[in-house]
């Protein structure tokens, strides 16, 4: 009888394994140096940069035309909160005498909208002084110094309420909404006047 070969499964694979002394410190992988990119650079940084630069431009250029509209909003809603709050003063009689000055009365109710007040003046945001005065059943607000987008845009958006007329630059009143071409005729000086006078 003949010695039996050993059987050698197919499956089976032998692994060397190192002992810790074996092993090698790994290193890290790194591009040859004429690979390696150099500075921070690129066409899409240079790309965003000067959209970046165009922006910034746009926002400069127009920034004042930004913070002048801010202001005429600002003002539009300060008139609109002096009219609210001086129609809560009349009485029975009215506002009282012809000619006297309420803004003592609103500065007493906490009526005043955000204006600088000096005492008991009133100034818009363009320094010009602000007044508010009574007619006896009615009360005229005047705010002066106003630059002419100022003037066409407060001339026709108060004028829009009820019971209103607007005199700018001491014109002819008109008697409810002002139209546009009538305001910008109206509104010619640097520093202009307009008065509404409140039913």
């Amino acid at each position: 009888m003949s010695n039996p070969t050993p059987c050698i499964d197919p499956t089976f694979v032998s692994v060397d394994v190192e002992s810790p002394s074996e092993m090698k410190e790994s290193k890290p992988f790194r591009l040859p140096p004429r690979h390696r990119q150099r500075g921070v650079f690129s066409l899409e940084m240079m790309f965003v940069l000067i959209i970046a630069v165009v922006a910034l431009g746009y926002i400069i250029y127009n920034g004042g035309s930004l913070m002048g509209s801010q202001d005429v909003t600002n003002e539009q809603s300060n008139v609109g909160t002096l009219i609210a709050n001086t129609r809560k003063l009349k009485a029975s009689s009215g506002y009282g005498t012809s000619g006297t000055s309420l803004v003592s009365q609103l500065v007493a109710s906490k009526g005043l909208p955000n204006m600088s007040v000096n005492g008991s003046n009133l100034y818009n945001a363009w320094g010009g002084s602000v007044t508010v005065v009574s007619s006896g059943m009615t009360f005229t607000i005047t705010e002066n110094a106003l630059p002419q987008d100022a003037c066409v845009t407060l001339a026709t958006k108060i004028s829009r309420g009820t019971k209103v007329t607007t005199a700018i630059n001491g014109g002819t009143a008109v008697t409810g909404e002002v139209d546009p071409g009538t305001a910008t005729s109206g509104c010619s000086k640097d520093a202009n006047v307009v008065a509404w006078t409140i039913f």
